[in-house]
Formats: C-alpha cells, structure tokens, sequence
C-alpha cells in the first residue's frame, strides 16, 4: 500500500490491478478493515511471482489466484495458533517442573540454586540477580508474599521464583548447568539422548510459543538447524519448516501425553482439510509449510 494509507476501495482496486481475483469486494473491504492491510499482505505475499524476494518492488499475483486464497492461508494460520498454544504449555510446564524438581533435590541445600556459582555458571549467577529477579521483587505479589514472611532471605527458593520466569530463562539456566550429568538427566527425561538435540528442540518450542503468543506468521516458520533426533527417526534430514518443528511438538508430547497428542494430530489433520481446499493454499501449505495435503 505504499507509505500513505489507502481508503478500503482503493486497497481493494490495487489487489485487482495486481492481478488477484476479488470475487466479494464488499466482503474483502470487511476483512481489511477487520484484519488490516499489513496483516494479510503476510498470507498474500506467497500467493506473489516475487516470493520469496520481499525487496522486490513488483507486486503482480500469480494467475488465478484470489482474495479467498490468503484468506484461508490466514484462516489456517490463526486456528493452527490456537491449537497449539495447549499442547506448547503442557511441554513448558513439564519442563520448568522436572527442572526445578531435578535440580532442587539434587542440591538441597540451595534452594535458591538459580544464583549458585556451584550450580551455574558465574555469568549467569551473576546477571540472575539484577536481570531476573530483583524486577520480580518488586513486581510480584507470591515473591513479595516470600519475604514478608521470610525476611531474611535473600531469594525466594527456586520452586517459587522459577514459576515466574520466561521459558527462554527456563532453558538459559537449563544451558548454564555447571553439571553436564544434571543436563543429560534432562534430556533424557524428555526422550533425548544427546544435550545438544535436546537445545534445539528447546529452542522450536520456545519460539513456537513466541509465535503463538504474540500473533505471528506461523505458515512460513523456519526452525534454527534442526538436527537428526527422535522426532525425526528413519528420515534422512529434519525437515527445515513448519511440519518438521511440528514433529518436535508431537515428540514432547508422546512422552507427556498420548492423549494430547492424538487430540493435537486430529485438530490439525482436521484444519488441513478445513482450509487447504483450493489449489493454491494446498500448493502454500505443501511447499512452504510442509504439511502433508491429501488432494
């Protein structure tokens, strides 16, 4: 739409000249007051001859596609989020949880572990403090509540701080452990037999949580390198997108609930078939997302 905003017409009148099919203008005025410009041009901008150069100034559409295309991209991306955010909580909080648990019992006599030079690192000891947990004394109330009662205490001990805390805290202090053994006892709770596997499996769950989260573009998700582990057993190579950081959901999820995961295998073969219905979303969601579509 270019640096000066357009009137819903005449966003509507550059989508036709670009060469996308409108067959509801009235409708499609809706969405874009509803959904905003910016917001679809993120569904359409696969559906353009440019993808996936987006410094290219030519905007033209590839033939035949049409305003309900990305809308279904959208549709799908907007209830895939949904559908996650469940499944991406029980991993979080069974991870913060064994952590904690794992780590607490084996040094009991540092309940406040998380600022321990012996438990881990100095740097992370060391910023702990000023970065995490003074803004948590001051903020939160169960924190508050500790040192009332607690006075002299320095920290609260960690089975209370550690539930305030981001997960990319949660996996930091998991990266700092002093004790290779302690991150392996991790790892291998979870089904991972090798630490580094287990970091970039931390690290898709985090970021799909982000994603989630905030309302982000969930379609073109590029997960970091992922390597060969046991989400991804008998396939030559993790596959790079959205389907393989899907099979890394779905390992967490067998060790932590088949029964979430054979609900969270349903809901999405279910909006695959829901909105992959024309063939230019099916093309999208196969090439760039990876999922399997069935014509």
């Amino acid at each position: 739409m270019g640096r000066k905003a357009k009137p819903l017409q005449e966003q509507v009148d550059l989508l036709i000249r670009r060469g996308m099919r409108v067959d509801d203008p009235e409708r499609a005025r809706q969405l874009l007051l509803e959904i905003g410009w910016f917001r679809m041009s993120m569904y359409w901008f696969p559906f353009e001859t440019r993808y996936p150069d987006n410094m290219s100034d030519v905007h033209r559409f590839r033939e035949g596609v049409s305003f309900r295309d990305a809308l279904l991209l959208y549709a799908f991306d907007f209830n895939m989020r949904n559908a996650l955010l469940k499944p991406l909580e029980r991993i979080e909080t069974a991870f913060r949880t064994y952590m904690i648990h794992l780590v607490s019992t084996r040094y009991p006599d540092s309940p406040a572990w998380f600022c321990d030079k012996r438990v881990v690192g100095p740097r992370q000891a060391n910023s702990f403090e000023r970065m995490v947990y003074l803004p948590l004394k001051r903020q939160n109330p169960h924190i508050q509540l500790h040192h009332r009662r607690f006075p002299a205490d320095r920290f609260a001990p960690a089975w209370k701080t550690l539930e305030f805390v981001t997960l990319g805290m949660m996996c930091n202090l998991y990266e700092s452990l002093c004790s290779s053994g302690l991150r392996n006892d991790v790892a291998r709770h979870f089904g991972i037999h090798q630490e580094g596997i287990f970091r970039d499996y931390m690290e898709v769950i985090r970021a799909l949580r982000n994603i989630c989260a905030h309302g982000n573009v969930l379609y073109s998700y590029r997960p970091p390198q992922l390597r060969r582990g046991p989400a991804f057993e008998g396939r030559q190579a993790p596959p790079q997108n959205l389907y393989g950081a899907l099979g890394v959901v779905e390992h967490f999820l067998k060790i932590i609930s088949p029964r979430l995961l054979e609900e969270f295998r349903k809901q999405t073969e279910g909006y695959i078939r829901e909105f992959a219905v024309t063939a230019s979303t099916r093309h999208v969601l196969g090439r760039i997302s990876g999922l399997k579509i069935r014509n």
